[in-house]
């Protein structure tokens, strides 16, 4: 437990960083299969509070927040339970990316080859998504959050 002087001294840091932190609120739009594609739920869950500069976000930039469901990108570091910010823009070869594929969402890994734009797993037991008629990027992955567990 800390000492009366100790907690005095945490509540002035407190309170004067507080005033000082800009938040940014990035919307909870539900959340995003890590697995095979599935129908797009469309529903806005809240938001969450961050600090862009934290996140190196440029000025207007458009996030959202996903959370993850499923282990088709557990070798990336992407666990079930986490959250993802992702950010309205273009995805660039390699980039992380919540895609609809032929109608189905999902969070895969945006790969080019040959001209060609699919997307990967980074989990051997799922395969390619090759788009039979469609694939949009929604966002590209900037940051990772995981809570621990209580």
């Amino acid at each position: 437990m800390p000492l009366p002087r100790q907690t005095h001294a945490l509540d002035l840091l407190w309170l004067s960083d507080s005033r000082s932190w800009i938040r940014h609120q990035v919307p909870f739009l539900g959340s995003i299969i890590a697995g095979r594609p599935e129908l797009a739920e469309g529903r806005v869950d809240g938001c969450i509070d961050i600090d862009p500069a934290t996140l190196r976000l440029p000025k207007n930039a458009r996030t959202f927040a996903l959370k993850v469901r499923g282990d088709s990108m557990r070798n990336a570091a992407i666990l079930e339970g986490d959250i993802v910010i992702m950010e309205f823009r273009e995805a660039r070869h390699g980039d992380i990316v919540a895609a609809l594929i032929d109608g189905e969402t999902t969070l895969k890994r945006f790969i080019v080859q040959g001209g060609v734009p699919y997307l990967r797993a980074s989990n051997p037991k799922y395969p390619d998504l090759i788009p039979a008629r469609e694939l949009v990027i929604q966002g590209v992955l900037i940051a990772l959050l995981r809570l621990s567990e209580r």
